[in-house]
């Protein structure tokens, strides 16, 4: 007969080498050189985030969401124009879908 291989178990022996491999690799790259540029950037996004423009750029975004929530403001009352014409248009499709179905039910029943 013919020999058979044996390496039933050697394929997982490969496996788990790798993974250790892989944490010690990760070990070492979470505390050595890269452990200093993490902490360099979360400073400087601290320092950066009190900044002139950044503040700026919030007070944009809360005056365009007043604009938009506001019904007297022409922003909002087109928001608000938009999502009735929305719903005014799906209830017709819904009701145009209803009829057709019931046309079509009502050929086949005949």
């Amino acid at each position: 007969m013919a020999e058979g291989n044996d390496s039933g178990g050697g394929g997982f022996g490969w496996f788990v080498l790798g993974g250790l491999i892989g944490l010690v690799a990760g070990a070492y790259i979470a505390s050595g050189p890269g452990r200093g540029q993490v902490d360099s950037i979360r400073s400087k996004t601290i320092e950066l985030s009190g900044s002139e423009p950044v503040q700026r750029a919030k007070d944009a975004a809360q005056k365009a969401r007043d604009m938009v929530t506001d019904p007297d403001h022409p922003v909002g009352k087109a928001i608000q124009d938009g999502v009735a014409a929305a719903k005014r248009k799906r209830e017709e499709l819904e009701a145009a879908a209803t009829r057709k179905m019931q046309q079509i039910n009502g050929e086949e029943t005949k």
